[in-house]
């Protein structure tokens, strides 16, 4: 097979659990799929956490959403939960119709058995929707489901363009498979940075970074990146202009050069630690180790042996170097966790 592969990457959903999108990023994945939900407007949830960071990371995205759906009916209304959800950061992205055999068996217990005619009608009613409002339609299948579900030449007919996710758990895809698919799903149990245990992994042969364009607005900020941008300004800490931070709530160059300067740590004194770092940067920093870890440290300000260790209990979980300083990559991680 020679059809050139753009990027790799993962598709992540809640079943992974916390994950570091910068580390997947930074391991060369320039695309990832999300879960942004399921059946009846069940958003994902890991959805908010991952595609915020996503798009503070400029990682390409194709979402999807896991149908239950068994009319023309449900499928629109699925399709209407994820544009909300996708409209929340992107004002386009491409979105996948995701119905798998979880969805024919729940259609069953309905009363409903679903024929290759339900589906494909259904297929294109979720699409349709997606593409009038003006994101991208893709279709998640397996051989099976292409072979017997969905009338690709029919959904295509309807929607003049959709693009095919393909699911395919082989070493080597055959070229007439290759041909079909913008997106190869070659494995399940991928290991990747950033993800803990097995994961999906995709091939794209498909470029869609210009067609993720994310939504400028305020449902786009990091609310922890803001949080500290607002701790550093009380700290007095300023830019490579000697000017406050622009409290956005996005990782931008001022806030880098502003995380670089910043090392959080405590003082060694006889033998033990004292408190070294103080101020409102580490208050923040204790509030996010507390939420990550789901500990009780004292949100005092004051970076001494507690703060150490709390640091380094936080560093192991996120796979960072543990050496109890909170600097410029421990933040970077706190800001996506």
């Amino acid at each position: 097979m020679n059809k050139k592969v753009i990027t790799e990457g993962p598709d992540l959903s809640a079943h992974q659990g916390q994950v570091d999108v910068k580390r997947i990023r930074d391991a060369g994945c320039r695309c990832i799929g999300l879960r942004a939900g399921y059946g009846k407007n069940n958003v994902d949830e890991r959805y908010v956490v991952n595609a915020q960071a996503c798009c503070n990371l400029d990682v390409d995205v194709v979402l999807y959403w896991f149908s239950y759906a068994y009319t023309v009916e449900m499928a629109e209304q699925e399709a209407d939960y994820a544009i909300a959800q996708a409209a929340k950061y992107w004002s386009t992205c491409p979105i996948a119709f995701d119905f798998e055999y979880d969805s024919v068996n729940y259609a069953r217990k309905h009363g409903v058995a679903v024929t290759k005619r339900l589906c494909t009608d259904m297929t294109v009613a979720f699409l349709r929707r997606v593409r009038d409002a003006g994101y991208v339609p893709v279709v998640y299948a397996n051989r099976d489901y292409l072979q017997n579900y969905f009338d690709m030449p029919e959904i295509t007919k309807a929607l003049e363009k959709v693009y095919v996710w393909y699911a395919r758990y082989i070493s080597v895809l055959p070229e007439d498979e290759a041909d079909a698919a913008d997106i190869w799903q070659f494995t399940s149990g991928g290991k990747l940075a950033g993800v803990h245990g097995k994961v999906d992994l995709n091939r794209f042969y498909t470029d869609f970074s210009g067609s993720t364009i994310r939504k400028e607005q305020e449902a786009q900020k990091n609310l922890n990146i803001l949080d500290f941008q607002i701790a550093a300004n009380e700290d007095g800490i300023r830019d490579q202009n000697g000017a406050r931070l622009q409290e956005d709530g996005l990782d931008g160059p001022k806030t880098r050069y502003v995380r670089k300067q910043i090392r959080l740590r405590a003082k060694m004194s006889g033998g033990q630690y004292i408190v070294g770092s103080s101020g409102q940067v580490v208050r923040w920093w204790q509030r996010r180790c507390n939420e990550i870890l789901g500990h009780h440290q004292n949100t005092d300000g004051l970076y001494g042996q507690t703060a150490r260790k709390e640091t380094l209990a936080l560093q192991r979980k996120l796979g960072l170097k543990a050496d109890g300083i909170a600097g410029y990559d421990s933040i970077q991680a706190a800001f996506y966790h």
